[in-house]
């Protein structure tokens, strides 16, 4: 029996934070993650080349855009968008009215998310990376070079 995916719905800064990286590759190869991103997000990527590779991952089918259209996801992200940027809105919008996870880094989108789908329900850069070496789409090495290099893996 195969196992159901599990959504995750990706803010901008943990995108972002693959990119630079070049670890974007590993989406693909969580096979036990779908991975999904609104088009708020890909608003926020201000680097063209980013947005272009982004764009093609979509096309390979690393992860998938979509769009915010359920009036419960709207008013959601209404009222989110008071405190939150768009990105995080959407994000948090659409990971309470399916029930998905949300990525990112933000810590105020961390308490959110944890409060309101409860802690399991989140994860950040560093998990995503642990998640990768747990299924051996990232060598331990290499995890810990990042860790290394990039502060807020820390």
């Amino acid at each position: 029996m195969a196992t159901q995916q599990q959504s995750v719905v990706l803010d901008a800064n943990i995108l972002i934070n693959l990119l630079n990286m070049n670890q974007l590759p590993i989406l693909p190869e969580l096979k036990q993650y779908k991975f999904l991103t609104p088009n708020h997000v890909m608003v926020e990527v201000h680097r063209r080349s980013q947005r272009l590779k982004l764009r093609k991952a979509i096309k390979a089918g690393w992860f998938e855009e979509f769009e915010i259209t359920d009036m419960v996801e709207i008013e959601l992200y209404a009222q989110y968008r008071t405190r939150f940027g768009s990105g995080e809105s959407a994000c948090m919008a659409a990971a309470v009215t399916h029930g998905w996870i949300v990525a990112s880094d933000e810590r105020a989108v961390k308490r959110e998310t944890s409060a309101r789908l409860g802690p399991g329900n989140f994860l950040g850069m560093k998990d995503i990376l642990e998640i990768a070496v747990k299924a051996k789409v990232l060598e331990q090495a290499r995890f810990n070079e990042l860790c290394q290099r990039f502060e807020f893996l820390s």
